[in-house]
């Protein structure tokens, strides 16, 4: 009796076991598999150069040493990037450097971050973290530390900063402070 309760107990096991559904992630079907649902960059590129139009004017180039393109998410990711902005005259109006970023070709926005150094033609400076580039509202904007640095040495620091890609007309949102005695270009 002993025996024939342990290959009962077994039989219901095995046949429990091959009954299981398989598990699978939200979008998986038998005919891909979860390796297919893995995003893998449609190119990679090293030394590699992006420009950006505002129709048939240049606005951006985009320098990196790496990039990972993902087409279908209008994604670029970038390392070691050296970034150029024009004025609708072709001229070049400032530098960036940062760490590493994020294209956005179809709706024009970069994103950086790291060590990110900007330099106006005019010979301003800001310094910060991370820095929105918004090319369709021709806006630089951040919620991180910075600091702002005009010409002269006013050294402006604090959180939050918004201006043109010239850095000409600007402000820093939160706590402020420095020494300024040029105070062109403020907004209120």
């Amino acid at each position: 009796m002993y025996r024939i309760v342990i290959l009962f107990l077994v039989l219901v096991f095995v046949i429990g076991c091959s009954d299981k559904k398989e598990i699978k992630a939200p979008g998986v079907t038998d005919a891909n598999s979860a390796a297919d649902t893995i995003v893998r960059p449609d190119q990679e590129l090293r030394d590699a150069r992006i420009s950006l139009y505002n129709g048939a004017v240049k606005t951006t180039d985009v320098k990196a040493d790496y990039m990972e393109k993902y087409e279908k998410l209008d994604s670029t990711l970038a390392w070691k990037l050296d970034v150029y902005f024009y004025d609708s005259v072709g001229e070049q109006m400032s530098h960036l450097v940062a760490d590493s970023g994020l294209v956005r070709e179809q709706i024009q926005l970069i994103e950086v971050f790291g060590d990110v150094h900007v330099d106006s033609h005019d010979g301003t400076s800001l310094i910060t973290r991370h820095l929105l580039w918004n090319s369709p509202k021709n806006r630089v904007e951040t919620d991180s530390f910075v600091t702002f640095v005009q010409p002269g040495g006013d050294t402006l620091r604090g959180y939050g900063f918004e201006a043109d890609k010239n850095l000409n007309h600007w402000k820093i949102k939160h706590q402020s402070s420095g020494v300024m005695q040029n105070t062109d270009g403020i907004i209120e």
